[in-house]
């Protein structure tokens, strides 16, 4: 009996170890399961926090941005809400347009000198008034070049979104006044107004192509008007400029021609839109042609009139003032 006892005891403790031995498996396989899902909790948890800080960092920013930009949005909304001003843009750029076709018209003619080109018929007179009234322009050509470039610089720094268009354009100034200072050196000033006339072309399709190509690359955020309306006065005064040097017709009429398609491709620079802009810059443009059309004509006869008074027409005349070219 005592050994049957010892028998089923050991039995029993056998049973017991065959039995742990059976369900340890599950129960590491049950801790493992658990310490997975407790990652899988932490890793989730950690994506959601960043996330949720990235979030946060993009609200941030893009409150940064609306209240950087708040002015801008408001303008372009009073813009597009009201379009008052771009109408009123147009009907003053039409007005120009209008008194700058109708200041040719009391031109009366003059059998001395051609109707729309105003050379004189007198070639040896021609070559004598254009030499002088070249030769006399220098200095006011050169300080509005000048003028032309430090305007444009200051526009560059007070308008950053066309900073770049800016500093091209007063570079342009000042290539043009070292081509003027050049020229006015030459012995013969025809020469020397042909020269200058391919240097303003060339240099007006290069710095347009440069404009357009930045503008194309960076494009421009709408401002105030007044910078369009600076633009525009700058652009005729160049018009008056050239028409005061002599510069040949031909070159002027290129350059008026670049000038006015360019104008045509530009993009929106103010709330004033399209196509208000490019009426207003061509505006500009034919007044300023206009006005040099009379002062040019007024010179010119003013010349004739001096030169009638001598016995020999193509004998020197005195040298042209500076300034007033009289």
């Amino acid at each position: 009996r005592q050994m049957l006892t010892t028998r089923r005891a050991f039995a029993a403790l056998l049973a017991l170890i065959a039995g742990l031995a059976w369900k340890q498996p599950g129960v590491t396989r049950a801790a493992s399961d658990s310490d997975h899902a407790a990652a899988d909790r932490t890793t989730r948890t950690r994506t959601l926090s960043r996330r949720d800080r990235e979030l946060e960092e993009l609200e941030a920013r893009i409150a940064m941005l609306k209240a950087r930009y708040a002015d801008r949005l408001a303008t372009l909304k009073a813009a597009k809400t009201s379009p008052g001003n771009r109408n009123t843009s147009i009907a003053a750029a039409a007005l120009v347009m209008l008194a700058a076709a109708a200041a040719f018209w009391p031109a009366t003619d003059d059998a001395r000198l051609q109707r729309w080109t105003l050379t004189i018929k007198n070639p040896a007179l021609e070559a004598r008034f254009t030499g002088d009234a070249f030769r006399s322009a220098y200095s006011p050509l050169v300080v509005f070049l000048v003028v032309w470039s430090a305007l444009y610089t200051a526009l560059a720094v007070g308008f950053p979104a066309i900073r770049e268009a800016g500093m091209a354009t007063a570079l342009a100034g000042v290539v043009l006044a070292v081509a003027r200072r050049r020229t006015g050196r030459m012995a013969d000033q025809q020469r020397a107004r042909a020269l200058f006339g391919l240097a303003l072309n060339a240099t007006a399709v290069v710095g347009w192509a440069a404009l357009l190509l930045l503008f194309r690359i960076h494009p421009p955020e709408p401002r105030h008007p007044g910078l369009v309306v600076v633009v525009a006065l700058m652009r005729c005064l160049v018009s008056l400029y050239l028409r005061h040097s002599a510069i040949p017709w031909q070159s002027r009429a290129a350059y008026a021609a670049i000038n006015a398609l360019g104008s045509a491709v530009l993009p929106q620079l103010s709330v004033l839109g399209r196509p208000a802009e490019p009426l207003l810059l061509g505006g500009a443009l034919l007044l300023g042609e206009a006005a040099g059309y009379l002062l040019e004509r007024r010179m010119r006869l003013a010349f004739l009139e001096r030169a009638a008074g001598r016995r020999s027409p193509a004998a020197a005349a005195p040298p042209l003032h500076p300034w007033t070219l009289r």
